[in-house]
């Protein structure tokens, strides 16, 4: 019997509607701690989806229906495998799930795939999935050069080499963020969003803090990645079986994961989209 989206997927989301201010769908996100989110119109049928990803690469724009994605959804009893490649097809973490009513019923992200690849795919080579770029950098960027990189080139994650070539850490946006010294609450009215009479929380507002550097213009200090850089982190080897590299995900709740060789040599970036293209075998 062949798994349906209905079995894996999040219940009864969050959702927003439009018509909407980016800065209003930015409250939900900070308030709830989530990084993406369905939108709905005024009939609460589908609209469209909206991520922090979307305000990332949108960062001028003010209105919620002018930045939202009219992204392909998927229904309650398709097959899992149709859902996992409409993900890898899209290239985003956030796949809407819909009923027979265009009414949003639930959502899906790679996380809620991972138990799957594990019963079904563990034996299955790092190295024969491993295909998205990495984008190393060196140990002395500085972290004002790392975010403009990341501006740039849309990458959120960057493994860290020493001037001999060596892997020795991984820096991401949010330990670009965890430097920034601000308080939520000035930061938060920098930016233009503050609401004294609702709690914020500082991990909510790190799953949006480019859209609020941009907006409170901070200033991003001069220190060098191996300063800010997670030194040691989890990694997985190029040879390791997907099911091993998939737990260490699942137990840390990563999106993505070093590739080393078998001598420690950095090898790519394990990206938990990419391992959902398993399910177009």
């Amino acid at each position: 019997m062949s798994t349906k989206v209905i079995d894996i997927m999040t219940h009864n989301p969050i959702k927003y509607s439009v018509p909407s201010t980016i800065s209003d769908v930015v409250r939900v996100l900070i308030k709830n701690n989530v990084t993406g989110i369905p939108v709905v119109d005024s009939n609460n049928k589908y609209a469209g989806v909206i991520t922090r990803r979307d305000i990332f690469f949108n960062p001028n724009e003010t209105q919620t229906a002018i930045v939202m994605r009219r992204a392909n959804t998927v229904y309650e009893d398709d097959d899992i495998e149709k859902a996992a490649m409409e993900i890898v097809k899209q290239n985003r973490r956030h796949l809407i799930v819909i009923d027979k009513n265009n009414e949003v019923t639930g959502i899906l992200t790679p996380q809620n795939f991972l138990s799957v690849v594990r019963e079904r795919y563990s034996d299955i080579l790092v190295k024969e999935i491993l295909s998205a770029p990495a984008f190393p950098i060196w140990d002395e960027t500085p972290l004002n050069v790392i975010f403009s990189s990341m501006l740039i080139s849309k990458t959120f994650s960057f493994p860290v080499l020493d001037r001999d070539g060596n892997f020795t850490g991984l820096v991401t946006d949010r330990d670009i963020f965890d430097k920034v010294k601000m308080s939520s609450v000035e930061m938060l009215s920098q930016a233009g969003i503050a609401d004294d009479e609702d709690p914020w929380t500082w991990d909510g507002i790190r799953n949006v803090f480019t859209y609020i550097i941009e907006k409170s213009n901070v200033k991003i200090p001069n220190i060098p990645a191996r300063e800010i850089m997670v030194k040691n982190p989890v990694v997985t080897y190029i040879n390791a079986r997907l099911g091993d590299a998939v737990k260490l995900m699942m137990q840390k709740n990563y999106n993505q994961l070093p590739v080393l060789d078998g001598h420690g040599n950095l090898a790519g970036m394990l990206y938990d989209i990419e391992i959902l293209s398993v399910f177009g075998r």
